[in-house]
């Protein structure tokens, strides 16, 4: 299973980018991708974060996007929402929520994606 509701997506700023009116079942997962990937919820074209470098080394897209989450309501119970990234180009960049709570749905989610460089 996957997200349930419908996204709405709104780029924020040319690194921030705002997702709203979903929420993940109990032991559900959901994914995010960049504009050319395959995730069930694609951020706008013009979010376009890239691997740079630094002090001679690459930062790569995992080390360099930050996602977060918090309910868009409040809510009796904690629900721990994982975190996981994988990939490393724009196309195979993919972000997966996990709701890991054992019998309990989460609320409406606010997930922030941004990119620091």
């Amino acid at each position: 299973m996957a997200f349930t509701g419908v996204a709405t997506i709104k780029q924020i700023a040319d690194d921030i980018v705002r997702i709203t009116g979903l929420s993940l079942a109990h032991g559900a997962s959901g994914t995010i991708s960049l504009s050319g990937g395959a995730g069930a919820v694609l951020l706008p074209a013009a979010f376009q974060p890239e691997p740079y470098g630094y002090e001679g080394a690459t930062v790569s897209l995992q080390d360099s996007i930050d996602v977060t989450t918090t309910p868009a309501t409040a809510v009796a119970t904690a629900i721990p929402i994982q975190v996981a990234k994988s990939g490393t180009t724009l196309e195979d960049f993919l972000v997966t929520l996990t709701n890991n709570h054992g019998a309990t749905d989460s609320p409406g989610l606010e997930i922030y994606v941004k990119f620091h460089s």
